[in-house]
């Protein structure tokens, strides 16, 4: 993968500020309830720029970079999350996973998202329409994925997860999903949360969580690199005397490298080989459609790899 540099920016400003993005894992209640909370500013911020999205495309992507980031909390070992999204609306469809280690990737189908007119308000049930919602996991100890799909509900992606975790898993779950942006479209911070009933607690005590995580200020704009996460959670929970058990950094990242795509073009036919060094063009440039990093190959760099 290639970061694209912000302007402006030296490597130390940027380590800082990749250093920032944290999730957190706690307790409500004793345990009744667990949470997740994730700072992913930077985050969003490096996809936007890889992406060279929009407002629109940014607050869609980025909600669901912090869902998949929120989502991948649970995962063990060298374990991974997709989540996909196919729609008949504007968006058509998205795709993101992440792992174990904190690292998120993905993509829009549509960037940009083609609209006729300017939308009314940054409501996105109109732009994504009828369509499914999957989530798959990949788990070293099962040693293949499973997949689960629902309808989406309302096009709001923190309400079709919570749709989807009751339905699929029979779990009461809340997400919200803050990604804020100023008016001159730059991010001013994104931040979720995910909050989940344990088995055996009181059904009516996510009611009460929920009722105070929703009443919270946009956690886009009250959580940023300096916010006290033990502070704000006590704040914003104290009744539930929050209890924080760990913390790990959160990054855009992806695996592509020039070799994976050098092993893509050695496994193409004979054909398809003699076509690409006939007709070109060149350089040939492939793109990693998760990070939309692109990797150039120059003709001697192709004939060689041919013949290899």
């Amino acid at each position: 993968m290639i970061k694209k540099e912000f302007p402006g920016e030296d490597k130390k400003t940027g380590l800082k500020a990749q250093a920032a993005d944290r999730r957190y894992h706690f307790f409500l209640a004793g345990g009744d309830v667990r949470g997740v909370l994730v700072h992913g500013s930077r985050m969003i911020r490096e996809m936007k720029l890889n992406h060279d999205l929009g407002v629109l495309e940014t607050i869609v992507l980025g909600q669901a970079y912090l869902a998949t980031s929120l989502m991948a909390a649970g995962l063990k070992d060298e374990g991974l999350i997709q989540l996909k999204i196919e729609c008949g609306g504007p968006v058509q469809g998205l795709s993101c996973e992440g792992d174990s280690h904190g690292t998120v990737r993905g993509y829009l189908a549509q960037n940009p998202i083609p609209l006729d007119k300017a939308p009314d308000s940054l409501d996105t049930s109109p732009l994504y329409g009828p369509g499914f919602l999957s989530v798959t996991r990949y788990t070293v100890k099962s040693g293949k994925p499973f997949t689960s799909q629902v309808m989406l509900q309302s096009g709001r992606l923190a309400e079709d997860l919570a749709s989807y975790y009751q339905e699929s898993e029979q779990i009461p779950t809340v997400f919200v999903l803050s990604v804020r942006l100023d008016k001159d479209g730059e991010l001013k911070g994104a931040s979720g949360l995910f909050l989940q009933a344990m088995p055996g607690s009181d059904e009516s005590l996510l009611g009460q969580i929920q009722e105070a995580a929703l009443a919270l200020p946009s956690l886009g704009d009250s959580i940023n690199a300096e916010t006290d996460i033990v502070e704000f959670l006590g704040e914003s929970f104290g009744e539930f005397k929050p209890e924080i058990l760990s913390d790990k950094k959160v990054e855009f990242l992806c695996s592509c490298n020039k070799g994976r795509f050098e092993d893509f073009l050695k496994s193409i036919s004979s054909d398809e080989k003699d076509e690409i060094l006939a007709k070109g063009p060149f350089p040939l440039v492939t793109t990693c459609f998760n990070c939309n990093t692109s990797y150039e190959f120059c003709k001697e760099e192709l004939m060689e790899l041919f013949q290899s």
